[in-house]
């Protein structure tokens, strides 16, 4: 753009520059002609006013009196016949163009001038002698050297001048140029940034009065305003942002084709490598393209099951989806419904039992001693039954409402001791503790106490004598304590190792058959709110590994509970 600007203003002064030596110069040459014309007219008459004082037999004397170079003059009588030499200063009368013409003129008391190319002047004048016209002169004046060469001299600095002139446009069209072009240039760097999103730089050169300036202004008010805008859509952009990331609903904008033009972290399952929705998706969706809105609240997708909603998007050519997994939330709902089922079924038996004992002591049962001491003690067996039941029951409800929370450092080798001190192994079995130094992890040492109780009642439940149980605590790495409890029993079978931690389930061999099912489903829990992991590996006919897996924690300068 400096480049045109500056041809364009050189343009300018030399279109300028040239118009002005046209005028000039013609101006200039005209005047010079005229000037040199009088003076041949002005040197002509004079010496025809000579001729016409003196007798006509000096007018050869008085023309040789005339020695200026380049001038030359003929006398003519009052009839027109020459009077003087033909050949004057060298130059033939005949060599002068309308001789005749201007003779005839200067008769009749007019005057004669022409000019001719080579700044040659004819001036033909009357010779008045006594009052009347008695003869004519004609002169042929050329401008002497030493003018001809101040004239071309003044024609060359003419253009000279003009060579100045347009060396000096095209310096100053180029400064100009550069200035108006320099102050452009800024204020297109400053709309590039803008346009890259650079918001927080202010723009240069709004000072001044031009019109530069003030589209400079027009852009930093523009730049102001879009700062604010951006802002205020960045922060919401923001809070939208942070509130679909934490949805565990997935969130999706489906286009035609498949493809996720957006989606949240909880999306990833549902959108393929290749950056598509999902194939048993897409029947859904192509729907809702067709339909608006489509919901299905029970979508299968291989072995999880999702609730769906998707509304068509006009504006974007697209489908919004949101998905929910509700695989957990059937889960639970079938567990409960088996948890009441089974519970109601547990309560049934001693229910039904101490119905049964009072009905049969109220038929006259109560008058045998006998008969009412076995009722009786049937009476308190199912009692203890309900309560051992119901006392589970209430752990097991307490865990689910407690949740996972905050945990504390506890001394796995005093939880350890404390369990093993609290159950008596039956005779012939034979308890070894194996317990690391210094162990201490994060959970609740209550709780810990509880989940070992349990693990070592059943271990003993289910060995026969001769035989040992082991409970062994380790450092597995430096971020993890694994705990294991370990027996010489008959062992699970494989089929059931997946299911021994489910609710009222008590196996088809030994395991928990004098029981309800409930208390490994209660120890998991409890192992869940300390946020660890437990689990069992078994070999039937050899016996059992219950294995706990917590948080390590370091030692405290203190002792711990």
């Amino acid at each position: 753009m400096r480049l045109y600007l500056a041809f364009a203003f050189a343009a300018v002064a030399m279109i300028t520059a040239g118009i002005a030596y046209l005028i000039v110069g013609d101006t200039g040459e005209q005047a010079a002609d005229e000037q040199l014309s009088e003076l041949a007219v002005g040197k002509t008459a004079g010496l025809a006013d000579a001729i016409g004082q003196r007798p006509r037999k000096q007018t050869a004397a008085t023309l040789d009196g005339v020695t200026e170079q380049g001038y030359a003059a003929w006398v003519f009588d009052d009839e027109g016949k020459l009077i003087s030499p033909r050949i004057a200063e060298g130059i033939e009368l005949l060599e002068v163009p309308n001789v005749r013409a201007a003779v005839r003129s200067a008769l009749i008391g007019s005057r004669y001038t022409r000019e001719l190319p080579g700044g040659v002047t004819v001036v033909a004048l009357p010779i008045f002698r006594e009052g009347r016209i008695d003869g004519a002169i004609v002169a042929r004046s050329v401008p002497a050297p030493q003018v001809q060469a101040a004239i071309e001299e003044s024609r060359g600095d003419r253009l000279t001048a003009v060579g100045i002139a347009v060396v000096v446009a095209l310096l100053i069209s180029f400064l100009t140029a550069s200035a108006i072009t320099s102050r452009v240039k800024r204020l297109a760097e400053s709309a590039a940034r803008i346009s890259e999103g650079r918001l927080d730089e202010p723009l240069e050169g709004t000072g001044g009065r031009d019109e530069i300036t003030d589209l400079g202004r027009a852009l930093e008010t523009m730049r102001g305003a879009l700062r604010e805008t951006f802002g205020a859509l960045r922060e919401e952009r923001d809070r939208l942002s942070a509130i679909l990331e934490a949805l565990t609903d997935a969130v999706m904008v489906v286009q035609p084709d498949g493809e996720v033009r957006f989606s949240n972290a909880s999306a990833h399952d549902l959108i393929g490598e290749d950056g598509r929705a999902i194939e048993p998706l897409m029947p859904w969706l192509r729907r809702a393209m067709r339909r608006n809105v489509v919901e299905n609240d029970a979508l299968r997708v291989h072995e999880r099951v999702y609730s769906l909603n998707a509304r068509h998007l006009p504006a974007e050519d697209a489908v919004l989806a949101v998905v929910r997994d509700r695989t957990e939330e059937l889960r639970r709902e079938v567990a409960e419904r088996e948890f009441v089922s089974n519970a109601a079924h547990e309560l049934r038996n001693p229910i039904a039992g101490i119905s049964g004992a009072i009905e049969v002591l109220r038929a006259g049962a109560k008058d045998d001693p006998e008969a009412r001491e076995h009722f009786l003690a049937r009476l308190s067996d199912d009692a203890e039954r309900i309560s051992r039941l119901t006392e589970s029951l209430l752990t097991l409800a307490r865990m689910e409402a407690v949740g996972e929370g905050g945990s504390d450092a506890l001394d796995v080798a005093l939880a350890v001791e404390e369990a093993s001190e609290a159950v008596a192994p039956p005779e012939g079995i034979d308890v070894v503790i194996d317990v690391g130094n210094d162990l201490v992890a994060q959970g609740d040492r209550v709780l810990l106490r509880q989940v070992l109780i349990g693990l070592l009642t059943n271990a003993f439940k289910n060995i026969t004598a001769p035989g040992k149980v082991t409970i062994k605590a380790r450092r597995a790495n430096e971020d993890e304590v694994r705990i294991e409890v370990i027996d010489t029993g008959s062992g699970i079978a494989a089929e059931e190792l997946d299911r021994i931690f489910e609710r009222f389930y008590r196996g088809s061999g030994s395991l928990e058959q004098e029981g309800f099912g409930l208390g490994l489903s209660i120890a998991r829990r409890m192992v869940d709110v300390m946020g660890g992991e437990i689990g069992v590996e078994s070999v039937e006919g050899e016996g059992s590994t219950f294995w706990i897996r917590l948080r390590a924690a370091k030692p405290a300068p203190t002792p711990v509970a």
